[in-house]
């Protein structure tokens, strides 16, 4: 199996050890860990910034392993992946535990929280295609997981307001997951909101979310339900 590794910090590197250097090539980002790797006699090429022509031009593989430092940089880099190359297997490391949702709603096949296991457990995964298999069914066949669109009426609580500012509220009060807007205005394309742009939200905007579906159901009457008086949503 030909496996790409993303990152060379302390944890990359325990994990490219087990993996071995045979059909491994590792990526990084940033001159201290391109040293690092070619040290250890690693195949190693380097990227400015995380980038779709970039990635393109990787070799065929069959396992992507994201280990970034920074945690929305790693999200962000699984959700290219995962757009780029719909066959392959997607491991990540996640620093914070209430963020591997948000990992499994990026298509990541397998998340490793570096502080309950060691590096030792992805070579376990990738060993075992049964187990690889079984999460993978346990990830997408959840028949409560759906995502849904959800265009923003004029005059609702959300009409005017600044995505950084109520992403976090929405996901605490509804347990949903705003992953991407489109604007109408600007254009038809999809902008992900892990790509760090804080998107000012209007009416007739296009909230994509994921969560449970009893969930987004309730946000989407909420939506509509909240309106200033004299405006009704046809």
């Amino acid at each position: 199996m030909r496996t790409v590794l993303f990152g060379f910090d302390d944890f990359g590197e325990k994990v490219a050890k087990n993996l071995g250097k045979r059909e491994l090539i590792v990526v990084v980002f940033n001159d201290e860990e391109e040293k690092r790797a070619k040290d250890k006699l690693f195949h190693v090429i380097k990227f400015r910034e995380i980038d779709d022509d970039e990635l393109k031009e990787l070799d065929e593989f069959d396992i992507a392993i994201a280990t970034l430092k920074d945690e929305d940089k790693n999200l962000f880099l699984c959700l290219s992946l995962r757009e780029l190359f719909s066959d392959i297997k997607i491991v990540a490391k996640v620093s914070e535990k209430g963020n591997e949702y948000k990992y499994k709603l990026a298509g990541v096949n397998k998340t490793i929280n570096p502080y309950e296991v060691t590096a030792n457990r992805i070579m376990t995964i990738l060993k075992r295609p049964l187990t690889l298999k079984i999460i993978e069914e346990i990830i997408f066949e959840d028949n409560n997981l759906s995502f849904m669109e959800i265009e923003i009426p004029k005059g609702s609580f959300l009409d005017g307001k600044y995505i950084k500012d109520v992403d976090k509220e929405i996901a605490k009060n509804y347990n949903i997951l705003i992953i991407a807007i489109v604007d109408k205005e600007m254009s038809s394309n999809v902008q992900f909101v892990t790509k760090g742009i804080n998107h000012k939200l209007d009416a007739e905007d296009i909230l994509v979310v994921v969560g449970d579906k009893d969930d987004i159901e309730r946000f989407r009457d909420d939506l509509n339900i909240f309106l200033p008086k004299g405006i009704e949503n046809d």
